[in-house]
């Protein structure tokens, strides 16, 4: 696919899907204090913190299907109490193994004005058949988090800055929390796989979080902030902000710590994979470059597309997340002995 096609896709759905529901959506910009959003007394580690204790998650109504796979969808109050009580309420959808059999868990965070997981579980179903647990998270204010009469993501990224700091605070601070419970409840090892937005989230889960075995950025970059003036995709965001004085700089300064870029993972080199579109015009080729030279050059695939017309290369990606989730949870079945006799040593 080249240039022009991709851009004539990813301006086909922008046009008639995206900027249609900002049309209809009013001016959220909210004036706010410059010096109230201070990253250097708010570092990731304290800024992303979640509590000791996992949550506690409900499955509700599970199907079991193919003999031996579960699914079900599940619910669990965030750690972070936002102003929307049914954005609180974290949802997704679950594809366990039946009898907690399962070699490990996959995590997949869906992108910004998602509606559903359906394009995610195109990825995620040949391991899924393999036996390998997969769960789909819902990031806030999206799908039915979102507030009565809002649409799916309005609220997740907007140009009332801090809102969106908190909303992506806050499903860093959910990803966080579901690896938690996998860990402590099923001990098993987590893959972490975001795409857009939620790479940009899983990226910075990883910033303060070393626990999952491997992380895979699906058009994921450095700078969050640069997406708003990139290209025509948040043209109307970008014009809201601009009215009110905020420029790129500023915007840039107030989402620091939303940035991956701007920290390192905690997570080897080699237990990241990064894909990016070759012409993205929202996660611009040099966003991504940014990030894979910030975190030491992770293995990373450029694919000729756009941001949307990735889905003409989903079997391709859904390869390389096969291949890489499986590589990962062998690593880590052959260091499993390793650390036990470590252990027995220690005692």
């Amino acid at each position: 696919m080249n240039r022009f096609s991709s851009h004539f896709v990813d301006n086909a759905i922008e046009y008639t899907i995206g900027r249609y529901k900002h049309w209809r959506t009013p001016a959220q910009f909210r004036p706010f204090t410059v010096n109230g959003i201070d990253w250097e007394v708010n570092p990731p580690e304290r800024f992303y913190s979640i509590p000791e204790e996992p949550p506690v998650i409900t499955f509700d109504k599970p199907s079991i299907f193919h003999g031996d796979r579960v699914r079900a969808h599940f619910t669990f109050q965030s750690a972070f109490n936002s102003p929307d009580p049914v954005n609180n309420r974290v949802w997704g959808l679950s594809d366990q193994r039946a009898h907690h059999k399962s070699r490990g868990a996959l995590v997949l965070v869906h992108g910004y004005m998602m509606t559903s997981f359906t394009p995610l579980r195109l990825l995620a179903e040949p391991l899924a058949r393999q036996g390998i647990d997969i769960y789909y998270i819902a990031l806030p204010y999206h799908m039915k988090r979102a507030p009565l009469g809002t649409w799916s993501g309005e609220y997740g990224l907007s140009s009332d800055v801090e809102r969106t700091i908190d909303s992506f605070r806050q499903g860093v601070m959910d990803v966080r929390s579901l690896v938690r419970w996998i860990q402590r409840e099923r001990n098993q090892p987590v893959i972490l796989a975001g795409m857009s937005l939620g790479a940009f989230t899983c990226c910075m889960a990883t910033v303060v979080d070393s626990r999952p075995a491997g992380l895979i950025s699906l058009l994921g970059g450095a700078d969050l902030a640069d997406i708003v003036f990139a290209g025509n995709s948040f043209y109307l965001i970008r014009r809201n902000l601009l009215k009110n004085g905020v420029g790129p700089e500023l915007l840039d300064r107030c989402w620091a710590g939303m940035s991956p870029g701007n920290f390192r993972s905690k997570l080897p080199v080699e237990n990241i994979i990064m894909v990016a579109g070759e012409h993205d015009p929202i996660i611009t080729p040099e966003n991504a470059a940014r990030l894979w030279r910030a975190w030491d050059e992770p293995e990373l695939t450029w694919l000729p597309c756009g941001h949307a017309s990735l889905s003409f290369y989903a079997r391709r990606v859904g390869d390389l997340v096969e291949q890489f989730v499986n590589r990962r949870l062998e690593e880590v079945e052959a260091e499993e002995p390793v650390r036990q006799a470590d252990g027995m040593v220690a005692d």
